[in-house]
């Protein structure tokens, strides 16, 4: 059977994405072109069929009959396309994993191991992402996300890393003064807190039985390296998290002014698809991210 009047795939891309936002703009905004651009290739293919797909108002869009008919067939047809390309590189192309986690984890922790996992695993390619929302995991491309929290996320099967403490850390200058101060005064202190966990040094005080109400003096900062940094840096105290943190105490960047650290009910989870559990590199980059997590314990 001969194909001359199939278009070219690249106008039924355009076509899907005017079909399914009925705007131009819409779908040039999708497909990263300017609406003059999915303009012309649907009036190319439009030319092409020698059917007219749409029918263009003042300040709509509307598909002809014709056009309901040919975007149930393309939008089946694209979906496969989708599908069937996924499902080809996932059994026969090069292994490939997309992980995100934060920037204190990816740059302490994951990073400076990774020349162990290349050399085990040289046929998985890793690309990391530091900047993906918790909620977003489900909706991304990302395979696997370390995570923090509850582990009450619908939809995820999760793998959980290591129970967490946390405990008041500082600069190691500041440890041997603030130490002299009772556990239960330490609002006579600044606190550095966490503009993504703006509770936690209220539910931290909770645990310990420690009013911290009104702490005079605040640091606020949004990520969590920022935080230790700042730490580090004689700012204030924050909230160390335990094991994570063990490596800056041991290497003397962090101190504890108080021998105190409470067990918290979040810990650190790394959750991925249900049905991606059986992917050989899924599995493979979980059982070496343990094997580096039980050194890491190893300094606490």
């Amino acid at each position: 059977m001969s194909d001359r009047r199939l278009p070219p795939l690249n106008l039924l891309r355009v076509f899907d994405a005017a079909g399914r936002h009925l705007s131009f703009k819409l779908a040039a905004e999708e497909l990263h072109v300017t609406p003059s651009a999915v303009s012309h290739q649907i009036k190319a293919l439009e030319d092409h069929l020698g059917v007219m797909l749409f029918h263009r108002l003042n300040r709509a869009l509307e598909l002809t009959d014709a056009g309901h008919a040919y975007l149930r067939t393309v939008s089946q047809a694209m979906e496969m396309l989708r599908t069937g390309t996924a499902d080809a590189l996932r059994r026969y192309g090069r292994p490939q994993l997309k992980i995100t986690m934060g920037p204190f984890i990816a740059s302490e922790v994951v990073v400076p191991a990774l020349r162990s996992f290349q050399r085990e695993h040289p046929e998985i390619d890793l690309r990391i992402d530091t900047g993906l929302r918790s909620e977003e995991f489900l909706v991304s491309d990302m395979d696997l996300a370390i995570r923090y929290g509850s582990g009450d996320w619908p939809g995820v099967s999760k793998v959980k890393l290591f129970d967490t403490n946390a405990a008041p850390v500082c600069a190691p200058r500041l440890a041997k003064g603030i130490s002299t101060i009772p556990l239960e005064e330490i609002t006579r202190l600044t606190l550095i807190q966490s503009s993504q966990a703006q509770d936690s040094w209220q539910r931290w005080g909770d645990l310990a039985d420690i009013d911290l109400d009104a702490p005079p003096k605040e640091l606020w900062l949004d990520d969590y390296m920022q935080i230790l940094r700042a730490a580090e840096q004689g700012l204030g105290l924050a909230l160390g998290l335990f094991p994570w943190i063990s490596p800056w105490i041991k290497a003397g960047r962090l101190a504890l002014p108080w021998e105190i650290d409470i067990p918290v009910a979040e810990s650190y989870y790394l959750i991925h698809r249900p049905e991606d559990g059986d992917r050989a590199e899924i599995q493979a980059f979980i059982n070496w991210l343990q094997r580096i997590l039980k050194r890491l314990e190893s300094f606490s």
